[in-house]
């Protein structure tokens, strides 16, 4: 494909023509009935910046200090290859793609369309999955009542997650709570920061031990920090969803570099305080006052609003493929959509009771697909839709090394992760 014709030029050009054809159609005119900028940024916030946060000081428990650098590679290639996945959705100039399926099956035919199926199904739904593993165990220690278990508190969650997921429809209407979502996790990080530094001087933790860098578990960190930037399973509806398109550069970077500073205002001191005994969440670690009841209860309001915006998400791409529409079922669609909605909670519910490990469960999503959805195939796709010509060559090595680190961590990483769960179903009582 020229360079003329690739999406690269796409925010230069007032207008994309559709080849062959008499009248031009700009593919990223403005969209009076969406959202603003502000509400997508919101939603990209709530979604990215949420349960990773209080993983990360174990992360660095578990590679030393160089996990900083490596969350900060990560935050460049996660922008990097948000860009590329997006460009990929006007490749053709002619009509917008409307999922990341899509983008694989046009890219590499039916055998893409069912890896980035896989990927993207373990890492849309074992997301919520993970909020309902947290907000259960959090819950019990919050509410202690023995005849009350943590599977029952994941239940109550998954309801409570039912509500907005059931009756709201679309992203546009789910992204209203992000904004709520989006500062309840700036709240908590707050709290971990005041924690760590209560806990500074705190007989238990005086003695704690740094590593600068522990090589045997690095790709298990890379995959617990892929978490913190797992958001590109949304990115495009929530694309979709923007009434200004052309900004969907500028809203994702100052997004994703808000979650990173929110990310390093939690590892730090989290990791300098409890050092070897940190743990996943770290709000066990934390003293056990008010102020740290009230981080637990910011992280299960997340929960309830950040988990709908991923489960409609994937919901919605359920209801296109079994054509869920009002133009087809009129006043039935609403119950048809309730049922399909209300069987995804149930099948969420079910596997957070089987597995409930927050810490090694969230290596295991991050190994298994966060990694490769987030740094390899953006970038295969864009190379086999729009080509890798026109890129300079420390382009080319740039996207090299994020594919290969990519690759590299998800099979590593999820071995360890693996063995990890293992030894927790060994170990548990229960």
């Amino acid at each position: 494909m020229n360079n003329e014709n690739t999406p690269l030029l796409y925010q230069n050009e007032p207008q994309i023509r559709i080849s062959g054809g008499l009248n031009a159609v700009d593919l990223l005119a403005e969209r009076h009935s969406q959202g603003s900028n502000f509400l997508a940024y919101a939603n990209i916030v709530c979604v990215v910046a949420g349960t990773g946060t209080l993983g990360l000081p174990f992360a660095l428990k578990l590679g030393g200090w160089v996990g900083i650098a490596v969350l900060l590679v990560s935050l460049f290639a996660t922008v990097y290859s948000s860009v590329l996945l997006i460009r990929c959705l006007y490749y053709n100039g002619q009509y917008r793609l409307s999922s990341y399926q899509e983008v694989g099956r046009h890219a590499f035919g039916e055998p893409g369309l069912i890896t980035v199926w896989i990927f993207h199904t373990s890492f849309i739904l074992g997301t919520p999955i993970m909020f309902l593993i947290l907000a259960g165990t959090e819950l019990k220690g919050l509410v202690d009542i023995d005849s009350i278990t943590i599977q029952d508190w994941i239940w109550i969650s998954a309801a409570l997650i039912a509500i907005p997921f059931v009756t709201m429809k679309t992203l546009k209407e789910v992204a209203i709570t992000s904004v709520i979502g989006a500062l309840a996790t700036c709240i908590l990080v707050a709290v971990v920061i005041r924690g760590s530094i209560l806990d500074l001087h705190n007989p238990e933790y005086e003695n704690v031990s740094h590593s600068t860098i522990v090589l045997a578990n690095l790709p298990t960190t890379i995959a617990s920090i892929s978490i913190c930037f797992g958001g590109n399973i949304v990115y495009m509806h929530v694309e979709q969803s923007m009434r200004y398109p052309r900004s969907w550069n500028r809203v994702v970077t100052a997004a994703l570099v808000t979650c990173s500073v929110l990310y390093l205002a939690t590892a730090i001191p989290g990791y300098w305080t409890y050092g070897d005994k940190a743990k996943s969440p770290i709000l066990e670690n934390l003293p056990r006052d008010t102020v740290t009841y009230v981080g637990t209860v910011l992280i299960i309001i997340h929960v309830v609003l950040a988990g709908p915006i991923l489960l409609t998400a994937f919901s919605l791409e359920v209801e296109r493929l079994i054509d869920i529409t009002e133009e087809r079922l009129g006043n039935m669609e609403r119950y048809y959509r309730t049922a399909v909605r209300l069987n995804i909670i149930v099948f969420c519910g079910t596997i957070a009771c089987t597995v409930p490990y927050f810490g090694d469960f969230l290596s295991l999503l991050g190994a298994l697909s966060n990694c490769t959805l987030i740094y390899v195939l953006p970038i295969l796709c864009y190379w086999k839709l729009i080509g890798w010509k026109q890129m300079r060559w420390y382009e080319l090595f740039w996207c090299a090394f994020v594919v290969t680190s990519g690759v590299f961590s998800s099979i590593i990483g999820t071995i360890n992760a693996i063995k990890a769960l293992k030894e927790d179903f060994d170990n548990d009582p229960n």
